[in-house]
């Protein structure tokens, strides 16, 4: 599960899964293998599906330390479809990486991550498998690319509650994009009601930006050349899967060259029992096009959906989980549709 602090989310980062086997390590060195094997049962009444999906997860992490005060690391993390569906793409890189940390002074990476303007939105990507409602659909990051960029540079660094994080993408072989950029800035206060309270903005410039996604604004759904612009404000207040309360607001706004824009949010409450077995979460996201005619169907409305998540911990290394949608009429879908879950998950 995902610990959302700013603190928190760059040691997950830059580090192993939880419950990561470290296969070796000594005063200046250390090698973690880790991953996971994840089956879900999905049942989707929109279309009447009902199957099991297996996927799996496997990756290295290593760092070694230089000097006192300066260490390299790299991390190459793979998704993998567990079963005989003979797609192309049934091996996939998730995360692969290099790069410098150089302690108080932050860290310098290099390779395949999410951007960092991710990081503002992060506070309500929580789900296992769905959520993000309000807003994916503006963002190239998550949506278009699953969450993580090739060719990126990225610089983060926490200071006395201060964070700060900028990333460059160079032009990706997708021809996607020419390049982007973009940051994260934020301060945590450290106890707020008992509680860690953090607020973000983030921006994020993409240039260049080509898409066929089927639900865009031409006729024919095809972007060329396009520049696209975000910005996210957000809040948290607590940290997610420790006992007690978590709370979190993310506000997404995006316009494309200057002329089509469109807004979303997304708030999730989540609650964690004492003993951290049992972790129960709600989330509401919309999204609305503010220029209803370009879009399919006409509709204002992109994305509406109420979710909920239980997640019980059967020991340190394993889930079992049941995720809830009520997929509301947008864009996306022609009417109201729910959609449930339930999946196992083991972690090493």
């Amino acid at each position: 599960m995902k610990k959302i602090l700013a603190v928190a989310v760059a040691a997950a980062f830059y580090a192993g899964t939880a419950g990561a086997a470290t296969v070796y390590s000594d005063d200046s060195s250390r090698l973690d293998i880790l991953g996971r094997v994840k089956v879900d049962l999905a049942n989707n009444d929109a279309d009447a599906e009902h199957r099991m999906l297996q996927t799996a997860r496997f990756g290295v992490y290593g760092k070694t330390a230089v000097t006192d005060g300066i260490s390299v690391f790299g991390k190459l993390l793979y998704d993998l479809s567990a079963q005989d569906d003979k797609a192309e793409d049934r091996i996939n890189i998730r995360y692969g990486f290099a790069g410098f940390d150089f302690g108080d002074y932050g860290t310098l990476a290099f390779g395949r991550f999410e951007d960092a303007y991710y990081k503002s939105t992060a506070p309500t990507d929580l789900f296992l498998n769905w959520g993000d409602g309000g807003v994916s659909y503006w963002k190239l990051s998550p949506n278009d690319y699953g969450g993580r960029l090739d060719g990126q540079v990225l610089y983060d660094v926490n200071y006395q509650g201060y964070f700060l994080a900028l990333s460059y993408q160079f032009r990706d072989l997708s021809k996607q994009i020419d390049h982007s950029y973009g940051g994260t800035f934020g301060y945590e206060f450290e106890n707020v009601w008992g509680k860690p309270l953090g607020l973000m903005a983030g921006f994020n410039r993409y240039s260049g930006y080509e898409s066929n996604n089927k639900y865009g604004y031409r006729e024919d759904g095809y972007f060329y050349g396009a520049d696209k612009h975000e910005w996210a404000l957000s809040a948290y207040w607590g940290s997610y899967g420790a006992p007690g309360m978590y709370m979190a607001l993310v506000y997404n706004y995006g316009k494309l060259d200057h002329t089509y824009a469109g807004r979303g949010f997304e708030a999730s409450l989540a609650y964690t029992t004492p003993q951290t077995d049992w972790t129960f979460m709600a989330t509401y996201g919309y999204l609305h096009n503010e220029e209803k005619k370009l879009s399919r169907n006409d509709k204002s409305v992109l994305s509406s959906k109420l979710g909920g998540e239980i997640i019980y911990n059967l020991t340190a290394n394993f889930q079992i989980y049941t995720e809830l949608e009520r997929r509301y009429e947008s864009v996306f879908v022609d009417e109201s549709e729910n959609a449930a879950l339930l999946g196992l998950i083991y972690n090493f």
